[in-house]
C-alpha cells in the first residue's frame, strides 16, 4: 500500500506543476507569411516570403484581463526552423511587436507612429531550429490601454516568416 501512495503522490506532484503551467497562458499558433499578389487576378503557385519554414512558432500570452507585472507577456515557442537547404538553423530570428494605438489616462492618446509607443525588435536567438524566447514589457504606468498590436516574426535574412493568422490543415 505504502508504494502505491508514493507512486500516486509522485505522479500527483509531476502533473500540478504541469497543469499550473498551462493554465496561465493563451496560444496563437501563427502561420507562415505570404508574398503579396500585386494582382488583379490572383498569383499561382502561392509564394512565402520566406525560404525558411518552421514545424511550430507558439505564440504564448498571458490569460487574465490584465498584464502582470515582473511577468512575461508574450512567449515565442520556436520549432523545426529550417532552411532552404532543410537543414535546422543555428542563427536568429527577430521578433517584432507592435504596440498598436497606445492611450494613458494623464497623458492621452499617442499619435500611432510616435516614438514613444515603438518597441525595439527582439533577437530570438535559434539552437538546432529551437527557441523558447520570454518577452517583458517594460514597466508600463496603470491605466494604459493598447489597441491593435501585432506580432511578426522575420527571418535570419530580415523577410517575414510568420505572423498571426489562420489555415487549415493541408
Amino acid at each position: 500500500m505504502r508504494p502505491v501512495l508514493r507512486t500516486l503522490g509522485l505522479l500527483g506532484s509531476l502533473a500540478v506543476p504541469a497543469a499550473a503551467l498551462a493554465g496561465g497562458y493563451n496560444q496563437t499558433y501563427l502561420v507562415p507569411a505570404i508574398k503579396e499578389c500585386p494582382g488583379p487576378a490572383s498569383c499561382v503557385p502561392r509564394e512565402f516570403e520566406s525560404s525558411y519554414t518552421f514545424d511550430a512558432i507558439i505564440l504564448r500570452s498571458p490569460k487574465g484581463k490584465y498584464l502582470r507585472s515582473g511577468k512575461p507577456s508574450l512567449i515565442l515557442d520556436v520549432r523545426g526552423v529550417r532552411d532552404a537547404t532543410h537543414a535546422l538553423v543555428n542563427d536568429s530570428l527577430t521578433l517584432i511587436v507592435s504596440s498598436g494605438r497606445v492611450s494613458l489616462p494623464t497623458l492621452g492618446t499617442f499619435p500611432d507612429d510616435s516614438s514613444l509607443t515603438q518597441v525595439a525588435p527582439q533577437s530570438v536567438p535559434l539552437r538546432n531550429g529551437r527557441a523558447k524566447f520570454p518577452y517583458k514589457t517594460p514597466p508600463i504606468p496603470n491605466g494604459i490601454i493598447t489597441n491593435g498590436s501585432s506580432v511578426e516574426v522575420r527571418d535570419p535574412q530580415g523577410h517575414r516568416l510568420a505572423v498571426i493568422g489562420s489555415q487549415s490543415k493541408p
